[in-house]
């Protein structure tokens, strides 16, 4: 499984395929980010192949900075 974090007001795009990765372990719904969906803020979004995150990303928001995080 990979996640992407999209952090609308920074406009980055942070990929995360390591599930002990602190930050996916602390990934939380809240007011402003979602998880399976994008809110006002960003949200985290889950691909199963590191490609089809890219594609995503590629397609949806070019804009934003990619970052392979782990």
């Amino acid at each position: 499984m990979v996640w992407m974090n999209v952090d609308k007001p920074t406009k980055k795009c942070t990929l995360h395929m390591n599930s002990s990765c602190n930050y996916l372990q602390e990934k939380r719904e809240t007011e402003y980010k979602g998880i399976g969906n994008l809110k006002c803020d960003g949200g985290w979004l889950s691909f199963t192949d590191p490609k089809l995150a890219k594609l995503y990303h590629q397609i949806n928001l070019p804009e934003y900075e990619l970052i392979d995080h782990c």
